[in-house]
């Protein structure tokens, strides 16, 4: 058959028309089974092309409620393909939908499939999406309010997978604007299910300081915002944990911060508590009572403002209890310095035998600490620690007499030592304690438990 050409002029070039459901009012025809292998734009069966900027290649128009362009393909083939790839030039939208109506989509792909895939292919969907753009998206959507970008609707509304990057990404940032929404919100109606949930199956650790391996990883720039916020409306839990470590805390301020409205408690602990770490690092600081029902170990400092009620035992690691007093001079008062009262009250070194305004030893002496301390809020400028109740290091004398285990320890010329007191009658009121280790002559160190009499 030869090739029909009409050139209509100003008018339709070929209009075709029929009366019969059954036939078609134009149709193009190619039998050719041969590949083209070239990007020309041939080997169509029906093929348009116009000039006209706002106008189209091909276009269809249903007058009732019917479909404007259908395409159908070989059951291994595609539909419709829309491609935008003018040669040495950059293309325009591959395919664009568009519709005015509230009711209707600009797009829908539609799979009838009801069977699995059985496989990983990125197959089985109603619309899919590929680029290959660096910093673009194999699926977008956007909307020109406040509506939703992209919804999903099923037993999963929205799935995303990737090999090495990230499965669902939702930013909320308008360029040059502030007032973004979430970049992501998970909702449910479900008290079955999550708002959001977030699974991390690898089994392996990561073996690094980078915070990865979570579940969910929440992060904030926001300097009085959070990296992950829990909120209960009701009542409820805000955040709760589980696992070998129900709930880790890493900052550079705090870790955890548990915040108390009116009657409420801030930390709830049932169970142990231990917290770690140097002194200046490893400190609890309650402004408001604690009520500890159980164990609680914390090598470090716990600062109290309020009070502490203990069902159970207090178990101190350390030796003695001290208060601090003030003091004539804190340069002499190196630890386990015997101390006595001086005439203006404040504490200095002893300097006589049987001296019956002995205080006690300078705290902090040797290997042995204090445990708990009274007047902590004093000036320690000037003020000493002196240990009173249980065990601590003091220097003694013993060239005036050799120390024995057992032996009542009292105050002696040598200024800030002991002695052992061998004149009973002059030691009632100025014994500070007893020795638990001997020292046979000379000047040092020697645990005694403090015991004024």
């Amino acid at each position: 058959m030869a090739t029909f050409t009409n050139a209509g002029g100003n008018q339709d070039g070929i209009v075709g028309t029929t009366t019969s459901h059954d036939h078609n009012g134009v149709e193009g025809r190619n039998d050719d089974v041969t590949a083209r292998g070239s990007a020309t734009p041939e080997g169509n069966g029906v093929f348009g092309v116009t000039r006209v900027p706002d106008g189209a290649g091909v276009f269809g128009l249903h007058e009732d409620n019917g479909v404007g362009i259908a395409g159908f393909g070989h059951p291994a083939g595609i539909g419709v393909v829309g491609v935008s790839a003018p040669a040495n030039a950059k293309g325009g939208d591959g395919v664009l939908g568009v519709t005015n109506s509230e009711h209707r989509n600009g797009m829908v792909g539609r799979n009838d499939s009801t069977a699995a895939r059985a496989s990983a292919e990125p197959g089985g969907n109603g619309v899919f999406g590929f680029t290959q753009v660096p910093d673009g998206a194999g699926v977008f959507g956007a909307h020109a309010s406040t509506g939703i970008g992209v919804a999903g609707l099923g037993l999963i509304g929205i799935s995303g997978g990737s090999f090495n990057g990230v499965g669902v990404l939702g930013i909320s940032a308008p360029p040059g604007g502030t007032n973004a929404g979430d970049g992501v919100q998970g909702i449910t109606n479900s008290a079955h299910r999550n708002g959001i949930y977030g699974l991390n199956q690898a089994s392996g650790a990561h073996g690094s300081s980078a915070p990865a391996g979570n579940g969910v990883l929440g992060f904030s720039n926001v300097s009085d915002g959070a990296g992950m916020l829990g909120a209960h409306g009701a009542g409820g839990h805000g955040v709760v944990g589980s696992g070998g470590f129900g709930v880790t805390g890493t900052g550079t301020v705090m870790g955890v911060w548990g915040i108390a409205k009116g009657a409420a408690w801030a930390g709830y602990f049932s169970g142990p508590i231990r917290v770690e770490g140097p002194s200046s690092l490893a400190t609890i600081n309650v402004d408001g009572n604690a009520n500890i029902d159980g164990n609680a170990n914390v090598d470090g400092n716990v600062n109290v403002t309020g009070n502490v009620n203990v069902k159970g035992d207090v178990v101190l690691a350390n030796a003695d209890i001290a208060e601090r007093f003030p003091v004539e001079s804190a340069a002499v008062c190196s630890p386990g310095t015997l101390m006595v009262i001086g005439a203006n009250g404040a504490l200095r070194p002893c300097d006589r035998r049987y001296d019956k305004r002995a205080v006690g030893v300078v705290a902090g002496a040797g290997t042995l600490r204090t445990a708990m301390m009274l007047g902590g809020g004093r000036d320690s400028s000037s003020t000493a620690s002196i240990a009173l109740v249980g065990t601590a290091f003091c220097y003694v004398d013993a060239d005036l007499a050799p120390i024995e285990v057992g032996d009542l320890v009292t105050t002696s010329e040598t200024p800030g030592h002991g002695m052992k007191a061998v004149d009973h009658a002059s030691s009632f009121g100025a014994v500070v304690g007893k020795a638990l280790a001997p020292l046979a002559g000379g000047r040092g160190l020697v645990p005694i438990l403090l015991a004024l009499q």
